[in-house]
């Protein structure tokens, strides 16, 4: 075989482990939310360009998967002339169709929002009323709205579904929603600005972005304490969208100032590495597989794409007007991890 075949198949093969290669069926799609369009951008990875673009008619935000991979959900505000409220609501798009196919009423403004595990309940922040909103997605109702702090926004479910925690932008704290009992049972102060939280797979911490105070803050759930604050960018990064890795060793978190996503080591706690993506990136969203993961870079109106093993962008799509939040859905199970070519 030549050296050019050899190098032709070795390309193909690294494609197809990351589920960009000939086997578009498996390639995963990416969700975008453009709160400048009205619309939410479908992208397939293998293509590297937007296969469908799904109309919201008022403003898209917070994104999100079901836990079966067959919908997903998107917070919807209404910011029309003479707004009413009429257009908030949590719509679920169905993957199969990629169509709108039921919208839930979710309280007022709603941003983002957190699935239970078993996708029976959704956790909705209400920006402008200072209260989350949990509604039942079997009957499509608001079942609980509960007090929290001062303009929330971020919103998350820990992964044995036992928490809610909703970030609060202005009183700069974090409440702590038993779901059990649908109680406020503690609240914490954060840095300045808490905008998006993540747990590790354990639920043993959570994982606070301050977006004034330029840091991660870190969350014992067990005592609803901080027990680190980690600055990043020279706390000048402002960041918004965060993730924790499936094996809860890394967190990656998108800086909208500096245009990078840090990567944090779970373990010792440190900023280990960043990579540079567009201008503003907001959301951020980690495949199924663990290999891929994208943000949603606002000021750039594209979407980028990095390979988590060797932290490079591999692809930069553009889709609509200022996007705000990703989800990714499907691709295939993660390949073994290739060696990272030289130190950063």
């Amino acid at each position: 075989m030549t050296r050019k075949a050899l190098a032709c198949g070795a390309a193909l093969a690294g494609a197809a482990a990351l589920g960009v290669g000939a086997q578009p069926a498996r390639s995963p799609l990416i969700y975008v939310s453009n709160e400048g369009s009205h619309t939410v951008s479908v992208v397939d990875v293998a293509a590297r360009r937007v296969v469908a673009t799904v109309p919201t008619v008022t403003r898209p935000r917070g994104i999100q998967t079901s836990p079966d991979g067959r919908r997903v959900l998107v917070a919807l505000s209404d910011d029309r002339p003479n707004d009413t409220g009429g257009g908030d609501a949590i719509a679920e798009i169905d993957v199969a169709t990629r169509r709108i196919v039921a919208r839930h009423p979710a309280g007022t403004d709603p941003e983002q929002f957190g699935i239970t595990p078993d996708g029976a309940r959704l956790y909705a922040a209400n920006e402008d009323a200072g209260t989350a909103s949990g509604v039942d997605l079997r009957t499509g109702k608001v079942v609980e709205t509960v007090i929290v702090g001062i303009e929330p926004e971020g919103v998350a479910v820990s992964p044995d579904g036992r928490w809610v925690y909703v970030t609060a932008e202005t009183s700069n704290s974090v409440s702590m929603i038993d779901a059990h009992s649908g109680k406020v049972v503690g609240n914490v102060l954060a840095d300045v600005r808490p905008r998006a939280v993540a747990f590790s797979p354990d639920a043993r911490h959570a994982w606070v972005t301050a977006e004034i105070g330029g840091s991660l803050t870190v969350i014992d759930t067990r005592s609803h304490t901080v027990i680190a604050t980690i600055p990043l960018e020279n706390n000048s990064g402002k960041p918004v969208g965060v993730v924790v890795s499936r094996d809860g060793k890394r967190v990656f978190v998108a800086n909208g100032a500096s245009g990078r996503v840090s990567v944090i080591d779970a373990a010792s706690l440190a900023v280990v590495d960043s990579v540079r993506v567009g201008s503003r990136p907001w959301g951020v969203a980690l495949a199924p597989n663990g290999v891929l993961l994208a943000t949603a870079d606002g000021m750039s109106d594209q979407l980028s794409i990095i390979d988590t093993r060797s932290l490079t962008v591999i692809g930069r799509v553009p889709v609509g007007r200022r996007p705000w939040g990703v989800a990714i859905v499907g691709g295939p199970a993660a390949p073994a991890r290739p060696p990272r070519p030289g130190a950063r």
